[in-house]
């Protein structure tokens, strides 16, 4: 017992100690728990509104159905109805597409018939004004009255699935005009009616007896016609058109039958050889001036289809109507070498080119290459008997072999393949060709004197990088004649 007289000093201060801190344990428990509860409420209220937002349309629509069933006529305007016009709208289109709509073809108010489109009426309506106009200009020329044939027929929309072709409606027309009609048959000359006729049984014979010895039965691509496009086409005419048989015969067989020329029209095709083509390839591992074949060339087939036009047996026409090909050509590959051995090569001043005219030095004119001297020229002038023979300086490939050139006659071009070129101009005659190639002192012409030239002699030019340059310095061994030089 001793001791807690001691600690009686310290009771006031602890108990307020004591009763502080359970203060603010208390407090700070129930501020932390209403924060906890704010936090809660927001969570909830969140939660609800996410929920509203998401099942508003559903609920509205719910709303709606019960306002619908509750209110039949607002259920019908609002959704029934649009539901059955659009319906009601797709029918219709099926419907008039799928209808025979046609052309009802009325004159002067008396149904005729009817007709697929305008285009066939136009061309029905055409008929019908050829053979009106055919059977006044008949009349006229017989000195009689040609009536007034009220004929202008018109047409409307309507629905029938019977129409009529352009003949049958064009003397339906007729029928109702209110003339004299006849069954006859019509001939039409270059798309033209020329006449009308009772006897088309007849004409039909005549006419079929005229193209029978053109006929091949036995051939399937031969086709044979009338040059002016005869044709006979039965029909519905006025009678005033009508001539006799004889008429009609008498002007196909004028002008030595020109109207009733027969054309025959044959296709035939022929299998013919498509060339093919070279490609060279140059190759540095193959000595210059040698070729070597890589690939053959092997021609190709193609069909070509031609149409012949005979007019009386003769041939007028022919032309290509179709190619097909039926092989590709193989292109022929080349290779040609481009390698140069040692002494080939033609450099100034080592004296590896030779003169061309061996034996003959006589030089009338060494080249002037100064374009404003008077005596500007090209090459080196060697003289020589006609028909001396000249060689090539080097070899190479020739690239131009011409024939009476203007200016140089008939000449030669080699290209060395190293940058140097010569040419020989003048000469009688040349022995190479185009694209061959030569060796060093190879023949490849004759001394003469074709073109601008004053005698026999062999005009040499020599360049290099198509730079001409003068042959003194390949052969300065040569003498100088030439005052120029």
């Amino acid at each position: 017992m001793p001791f807690f007289p001691l600690l009686r000093p310290l009771q006031g201060p602890l108990g307020d100690f004591l009763y502080a801190a359970g203060f603010f344990v208390e407090y700070r428990l129930v501020c932390l728990t209403r924060t906890l509860r704010a936090i809660l409420r927001w969570l909830l209220r969140s939660l609800e509104l996410l929920l509203l937002t998401a099942l508003r349309p559903l609920v509205r629509a719910t709303d709606d159905l019960k306002a619908a069933l509750h209110a039949p006529g607002r259920l019908l305007l609002g959704y029934l109805l649009p539901a059955a016009a659009v319906t009601v709208l797709i029918l219709v289109v099926r419907t008039g597409l799928s209808l025979p709509f046609a052309l009802r073809v009325e004159v002067n108010g008396q149904f005729v018939g009817y007709v697929a489109s305008e285009q066939a009426f136009d061309r029905a309506r055409s008929d019908v004004l050829a053979r009106v106009n055919s059977a006044r200009e008949l009349l006229a020329a017989a000195g009689e009255p040609t009536p007034d044939w009220d004929l202008e027929p018109g047409y409307t929309l309507a629905i029938s699935p019977d129409t009529m072709t352009e003949s049958e409606i064009a003397n339906e027309i007729l029928r109702t005009s209110g003339g004299e009609i006849s069954e006859g048959t019509a001939v039409y000359l270059d798309g033209e009616l020329r006449f009308v006729t009772t006897e088309g049984d007849h004409l039909r014979a005549y006419l079929n007896a005229v193209k029978e010895p053109w006929q091949d039965p036995t051939s399937t691509t031969t086709r044979v016609d009338f040059v002016h496009g005869l044709q006979l086409v039965d029909g519905i005419y006025l009678t005033g058109s009508v001539v006799d048989y004889r008429t009609v015969l008498d002007a196909l067989q004028a002008d030595d039958g020109a109207l009733q020329q027969v054309q025959v029209r044959r296709t035939v095709t022929d299998i013919q050889e498509v060339s093919y083509d070279t490609e060279v390839q140059e190759d540095d591992s193959l000595d210059f001036g040698k070729s070597e074949t890589v690939q053959a060339g092997v021609p190709g087939s193609e069909a070509v289809t031609r149409e012949l036009t005979y007019v009386n047996g003769e041939l007028t026409d022919d032309q290509v109507v179709d190619v097909q090909l039926l092989q590709a050509p193989t292109t022929e590959i080349i290779r040609r070498g481009t390698r140069l051995k040692n002494g080939m090569i033609g450099k100034l001043g080592t004296g590896t080119f030779i003169w061309p005219v061996p034996g003959y030095k006589s030089i009338s004119r060494w080249a002037n290459l100064d374009p404003t001297s008077p005596g500007f020229h090209r090459a080196v002038d060697i003289a020589a008997p006609y028909g001396t023979p000249i060689y090539a300086s080097d070899s190479g490939t020739v690239v131009e072999a011409v024939s009476m050139h203007a200016s140089w006659g008939n000449y030669v071009k080699i290209d060395h393949g190293n940058g140097y070129k010569t040419l020989y101009a003048h000469m009688s005659s040349f022995v190479v060709d185009l694209g061959d190639t030569v060796a060093q002192g190879q023949l490849i012409g004759y001394v003469g004197n074709t073109g601008n030239s004053y005698g026999n002699h062999c005009h040499l030019e020599m360049s290099y990088n198509d730079v001409l340059f003068n042959p003194y310095e390949v052969f300065p061994n040569m003498p100088t004649r030439n005052p120029d030089f």
